[in-house]
């Protein structure tokens, strides 16, 4: 499986002829072409850092499938396909399953949007800007490292609550939070974690 990095959490997944793009937000606009055909968009909540109405229309205009849990669904003209908590979808030969997760907490205290994250094959998470989850087991883990209520020490507790040895930091070019010093930690305290750090349009393989 290759997984490519783009904005913020934006992340591009191939693996055989499959080719799925995750919380492409307005800062892609620009990059469409570098994308390739797609057989299907995923979005992870409505925050506009994941999420851009117009762009995910544009998608849709050109027959690209587009999935959302049901909040970020009413944000577009057309109905994507609304995703469920615990369901299933074999797209192009890769299977994927919707994880429902809390959005970490926003500055005030109060409850994020919905949030969605997605299982790719079973074997990486994408936790959109969640930071804990009950009952998950997994080898690679797509994770927030600055958030309105996530830090470097959330990232390492949800990678040992899922089991995750393979990290690969994201959510952080809109506040600054800088993905060395993860890694820089990790070494530090002598955990237990792989962390591959993605430049925008670089990828890796797991």
């Amino acid at each position: 499986m290759k997984i490519t990095r783009y904005f913020q959490s934006c992340l591009l997944i191939e693996e055989g002829s499959a080719q799925i793009l995750v919380d492409a937000s307005a800062e892609e606009a620009g990059r469409v072409d570098e994308f390739g055909k797609l057989d299907a968009i995923f979005y992870t909540h409505e925050h506009a850092d994941h999420f851009d109405a117009e762009l995910a229309q544009k998608f849709a205009d050109a027959g690209v499938p587009v999935y959302a849990n049901a909040s970020t669904a009413k944000q577009m003209k057309s109905q994507p396909t609304v995703v469920t908590d615990g369901q299933e979808f074999d797209i192009a030969g890769l299977k994927i399953k919707a994880i429902e997760l809390p959005h970490c907490l926003m500055v005030d205290g109060s409850a994020g949007p919905q949030n969605t994250g997605y299982l790719f094959a079973e074997r990486l998470f994408d936790p959109g800007d969640g930071k804990e989850l009950n009952g998950l087991n997994v080898e690679n883990l797509t994770v927030p490292i600055q958030g309105p209520d996530i830090s470097f020490k959330d990232a390492f507790d949800f990678a040992k609550q899922v089991g995750a040895k393979k990290l690969i930091p994201v959510h952080y070019n809109t506040m600054g939070a800088k993905p060395e010093m993860l890694k820089n930690f990790c070494q530090w305290f002598n955990l237990p974690y792989a962390i591959t750090i993605l430049g925008i349009g670089e990828s890796t393989e797991i």
